[in-house]
């Protein structure tokens, strides 16, 4: 593959073309909600409360989202504090992780805003895009990420090993 007379391999391929697609997706994030006074892991897990009315737990959001079990934490905390979620059976607190939130009037109103910004930025986007293409794109990264996290499962697994014989 030739890039600007540049050589490059496929790898490289992949890993420039995710950092630049990560860091004009969190510019795109940014510019569109930072008026919201919302972090970019917080903008994705009201998304997902948005998309979930029924609620979601922390740990659901983690699976979802990838992101950490503390980041999540302290998103829902944020959240919270900012009364756009709320646990609609406090006596599950002491669970807290497993129990459902859902959001409160005011995050449904901000979670109708963010879908729309959201729907602008992936029209915008998909422009020109044919809707198979799209599915291909989707399915094929959806595979990349199954891949490289078994690559990062075997990697791990030989560490430990490694770690064993000595």
């Amino acid at each position: 593959m030739e890039r600007d007379g540049i050589i490059i391999g496929g790898f490289v391929h992949l890993s420039t073309a995710l950092t630049i697609l990560q860091k004009n997706l969190e510019r795109v994030k940014y510019d569109r909600v930072h008026h919201l006074n919302l972090k970019n892991s917080e903008v994705l897990v009201m998304y997902l409360f948005y998309d979930n009315p029924e609620g979601l737990s922390a740990e659901q959001l983690s699976r979802e989202c990838q992101l950490d079990r503390s980041l999540i934490s302290r998103s829902l905390r944020s959240l919270s504090s900012k009364k756009l979620i709320t646990c609609p059976r406090p006596s599950e607190s002491k669970r807290r992780y497993g129990s459902k939130l859902v959001l409160t009037e005011e995050g449904k109103r901000l979670g109708a805003l963010l879908k729309q910004y959201a729907k602008e930025v992936e029209a915008f986007l998909n422009v020109g895009i044919p809707r198979e293409e799209l599915l291909i794109m989707y399915k094929t990264l959806d595979t990349l990420c199954e891949r490289f996290e078994l690559l990062n499962r075997e990697s791990r697994a030989l560490k430990t090993a490694k770690k064993e014989e000595e």
